[in-house]
């Protein structure tokens, strides 16, 4: 192994990912970068006391007020389930146990396939023991949701 394959997420200050600060008008509430669930480290500093908000990937398409009504003072996690497999749950198992996590919200759609997101919440805060808040909120395509 060369010493890039053999170099651990602490080693490398970019795996962490970045945290935004500037707050122009007009600016998305975002926090902090990456935002995919493949590409995030569990144990960025971001996550510390973090409330976390786990995204489908399309629910921000769908309802237009995403960033004020909903993300704001959040950390944000994006990504599906569906298409992205078992690693899903698996990192999001691995972010609540690294981190002191207050709580968690679920934003999905109402389609079928966001039914993986919701049970790879469930499941998640369930192996990992702790009591986190956990609040689910349903984004319809028309643009409406339900919290």
């Amino acid at each position: 192994m060369d010493s890039q394959t053999e170099r651990m997420p602490w080693d490398c200050r970019e795996s962490f990912g970045k945290r935004l600060y500037r707050k122009d008008p007009g600016q998305a509430h975002l926090c902090q970068w990456p935002l995919k669930m493949k590409l995030i480290s569990p144990i960025a500093p971001y996550f510390h006391r973090a409330h976390l908000l786990l995204a489908a990937d399309c629910s921000a398409f769908s309802y237009s007020s995403f960033h004020d009504a909903i993300l704001r003072n959040r950390v944000l996690v994006i990504g599906c389930p569906e298409l992205d497999g078992d690693e899903f749950g698996e990192k999001l198992l691995k972010i609540l146990s690294c981190n002191d996590i207050q709580s968690v919200a679920v934003v999905r759609m109402d389609a079928p396939c966001c039914k993986k997101l919701t049970d790879a919440a469930i499941e998640a805060l369930r192996k990992n023991k702790k009591d986190i808040p956990l609040q689910f909120i349903t984004v319809f395509s028309e643009g409406e949701i339900v919290i």
